[in-house]
C-alpha cells in the first residue's frame, strides 16, 4: 500500500514543474502588461501598449494561464503517463481521449437536464428567486473547460481519469484479438477503452460529482471556519508527509481546488489557493495576494530555520571538522534559499533523529504559519527562484511581519537543535569519534555487486554518468529486481521486487554520489539526489533500456 502511495504522489507532481514556470510568464507578462507598472518605470503608457514589448509580455502572461487554466487534463496525462508500467506513451494518448469523452458525455447529459453556463450563471440563478450564497454555491459546480460546458471537477477529475488510465493501459496494453479484428489488439485496444472508460466516467461524475463539490464547497467552509487551528493542523501533516513523498497528497488539493478557497478575480472564478495568487499575480489591480495560501511557512522554514538548524550543526561539530562541516552546509543552504531544495539539510537530521524532525521541527514549521497567516503575510512559496516573478509586483506583497518572524525563528530553531543535538549526542556531521566508523560492516552481496558493477563500467570505457547509473542499478538489486522507477524534483523514486536485494544506505550515499535514502516501505526506495536527479534518472532509465 506504501509503494502505491509513493507512485501515486509522484505521478501528483509531475505537472508542479508546469506550475513553477507558470508562475514565472505570469509574474513578467502581468508586471509588463500592466499600466501602473510600465508608467512607474517612466514609460509613455500609449506609445508602450501598441509596441512589440506589450505584444510579446502578453504572449508570455497568456502562456501562463494556459498551464493554470488546463490543470486537469495536465493531471489526466501526467498521472496516466506516470503510474503506468508499461507503454507510457499509449497511456498518455488515451489520457487525453478518456478525458475528452468525459468532459463530453458531461456537457451532453446537462444539456439534457437544460443546464448551461447561462442557466447556471449566478445572475440568472437570482432573477430565479435564489439568494445570492446558494446561487453562488450552485454556480461553483459548473464551469467551461476546453469547450465544454461541465460539473467542475476540476483537478479532481483529471487525477480520476489519470489513475483509471494507467490500470486500462497495465490490464489492455498486450491484448490478442483474433485475426478480423488484430488491427485492433494490443496497444491499440487502450485507447478504445479509454474512450468507453470516458464515456462511464462521464455519466458517474455527472450524478455523483454535484455531491461530492457541495462536500468539498462545506469542507473548505469548515477549514476557513476554523481559521488558526486549522492552519496548524494542515500545515502540521504536510511536514509530516514530507520525509515520505507523500506531501502532494495533502498540498495539490488545497492548491488547485476548492479546498484552497474559491475567489473572483478580475471576473473569473478562480479556485485553489495557489492558482488565486497567480492569478492575483498576472491581474492589474493592486491587490494584494491571499493571505491565506499556506506558504507563509515556508519562507520562515528555507529563510530562517534551516540555516538556524546548520548553524547549530557547524558548533556541535568537533573543531577539527568544522571546516569540513562548513562546505557541505554552505552549499546546502544557498540551494535552500535561492532553489527551495530541503531534502538535504532535511534528511540529515531526520536520519539522525527521526522524533527531532516530527517532534520539534514539525510542530515549529505550524506554529511559523500560524504566525504568518495572523500577521497578513502575503507571499507565494518560499525560495528567492519562485520569489522573483512576484517581486516585480511588490504592492501585492506583504513581507514586512518577516523581519520580526524571521529573527525569531532563527534564533528558536538554533537554541534548540543546538540543545538537542548535545544533550542526546545525536550524531549530526562532523560528531563522530571515527569519521568513517560507518564504513564498518559486513558487505552484502548487493553491496559487493554494486561495487563489482561500478568497477566494470569504469573499466569499460563508460562515461562517469554511465557508470554512476550502472552502479545504481546493481544496488538496487540489478534489472530483473527493478519494478518500477521514475523521479520527482530531487528524488529517484524506486519499487523493487525484492528489498533484501538492496545495497545497504551508505553504498548510495558514498559510493553512488546521493545525498540520502528514504524507506518508505520494504520496497519503495527513494534516492535523494537534489537538483541533478533528472539526469540521474534519465541515465538509469538508459542503462535499463526503458
Amino acid at each position: 500500500m506504501k509503494e502505491k502511495f509513493q507512485q501515486f504522489g509522484k505521478a501528483m507532481l509531475v505537472p508542479v514543474s508546469l506550475i513553477a514556470l507558470s508562475g514565472l510568464c505570469l509574474g513578467l507578462g502581468g508586471a509588463l502588461t500592466t499600466e501602473l507598472t510600465v508608467t512607474s518605470f517612466g514609460i509613455d503608457w500609449d506609445w508602450y501598449s501598441g509596441s512589440f514589448l506589450f505584444a510579446f509580455f502578453s504572449v508570455l502572461k497568456g502562456l501562463g494561464n494556459v498551464i493554470i487554466g488546463n490543470l486537469g487534463i495536465l493531471y489526466a496525462v501526467g498521472c496516466a503517463f506516470s503510474l503506468a508500467k508499461k507503454e507510457k506513451g499509449w497511456a498518455a494518448f488515451s489520457a487525453v481521449v478518456c478525458y475528452l469523452a468525459m468532459l463530453n458525455t458531461m456537457q451532453v447529459l446537462l444539456s439534457i437536464n437544460g443546464l448551461t453556463a447561462e442557466t447556471t450563471s449566478i445572475a440568472y440563478l437570482i432573477e430565479n428567486g435564489m439568494a445570492n450564497l446558494e446561487a453562488a454555491k450552485q454556480q461553483s459546480l459548473y464551469t467551461t473547460m476546453l469547450g465544454f460546458f461541465v460539473n467542475n471537477s476540476g483537478v479532481f477529475g483529471g487525477i480520476i481519469v489519470g489513475v483509471v488510465v494507467a490500470a486500462i493501459t497495465t490490464k489492455f496494453y498486450n491484448t490478442k484479438l483474433p485475426t478480423a479484428l488484430s488491427f485492433f489488439a494490443g496497444t491499440r485496444t487502450v485507447p478504445i477503452v479509454a474512450l468507453v472508460a470516458g464515456g462511464a466516467l462521464g455519466v458517474a461524475m455527472h450524478f455523483v460529482w454535484p455531491i461530492i463539490g457541495s462536500g468539498l464547497a462545506n469542507l473548505a467552509e469548515f477549514i476557513n471556519a476554523s481559521g488558526l487551528v486549522g492552519t496548524f493542523v494542515y500545515r502540521m501533516c504536510d511536514e509530516c508527509l514530507v520525509p515520505f513523498g507523500m506531501h502532494p497528497i495533502m498540498s495539490t488539493p488545497f492548491r488547485y481546488t476548492e479546498l484552497g478557497g474559491v475567489m473572483m478575480v478580475d471576473g473569473t472564478r478562480v479556485v485553489g489557493n495557489a492558482a488565486i495568487q497567480l492569478a492575483q499575480l498576472a491581474s492589474p489591480s493592486t491587490d494584494k495576494l491571499l493571505v491565506r495560501a499556506f506558504m507563509g511557512a515556508s519562507g520562515v522554514v528555507n529563510y530562517a530555520v534551516y540555516p538556524a538548524i546548520a548553524l547549530a550543526m557547524w558548533t556541535c561539530a568537533k573543531p577539527q571538522n568544522k571546516a569540513k562541516v562548513a562546505g557541505l552546509l554552505i552549499p546546502t543552504i544557498v540551494s535552500t534559499v535561492f532553489f527551495g531544495v530541503t531534502e538535504p539539510i532535511l534528511f540529515t537530521f531526520l536520519f539522525a533523529a527521526p522524533w527531532l524532525y516530527f517532534c520539534v521541527y514539525a510542530p515549529m514549521a505550524a506554529v511559523a504559519e500560524v504566525l504568518c497567516e495572523a500577521s497578513q503575510v502575503s507571499v507565494y512559496q518560499g525560495n528567492i527562484k519562485d520569489l522573483i516573478p512576484f517581486l516585480l509586483r511588490p504592492e501585492k506583497l506583504n513581507l514586512w511581519p518577516y523581519l520580526w518572524i524571521l529573527p525569531l525563528f532563527f534564533v528558536v530553531a538554533f537554541v534548540l537543535f543546538r540543545f538537542f543535538i548535545l544533550k542526546f549526542d545525536i550524531k549530526t556531521p562532523g560528531r563522530d569519534d571515527d569519521e568513517d566508523a560507518d564504513d564498518i560492516h559486513l558487505i552484502s552481496k548487493a553491496e559487493y555487486n554494486a561495487r563489482t558493477e561500478a568497477a566494470k563500467a569504469a573499466g569499460s570505457g563508460d562515461s562517469e554518468d554511465i557508470a554512476l547509473a550502472k552502479g545504481i542499478v546493481a544496488a538496487l538489486g540489478g534489472r530483473e529486481n527493478i519494478e518500477d522507477l521514475d523521479n520527482c524534483i530531487s528524488r529517484l523514486r524506486v519499487v523493487v521486487k525484492d528489498g533484501s536485494k538492496v545495497a545497504p544506505d551508505s553504498v548510495f550515499t558514498k559510493e553512488l554520489k546521493a545525498m540520502g535514502v528514504m524507506h518508505v516501505s520494504d520496497k519503495a526506495i527513494q534516492v535523494i539526489y537534489g537538483p541533478a536527479v533528472a539526469g540521474v534518472a534519465a541515465d538509469v532509465r538508459d542503462v535499463l533500456g526503458l
